[in-house]
């Protein structure tokens, strides 16, 4: 049985902590000159690719309304 649902952004039951790989990714976005500039992001159906790209999208609209 596959725990994950295409729920599109929805946190899944069982959701891995990725903060370490979202902050790298902000860091990266943050520099002038990074390798994160551009990005793919891939996986199999249902592993949390919307999920993580929208946490990475809310922690920096957090940090640009904070300035």
């Amino acid at each position: 049985m596959n725990p994950f649902n295409s729920t599109f952004g929805d946190v899944p039951k069982i959701f891995l902590d990725r903060s370490k790989q979202i902050n790298i990714v902000i860091k990266g976005l943050e520099e002038l000159v990074s390798p994160y500039q551009i990005t793919f992001v891939y996986g199999l159906r249902g592993s949390g690719k919307t999920t993580f790209l929208s946490d990475i999208s809310n922690q920096m609209s957090k940090k640009i309304t904070e300035l």
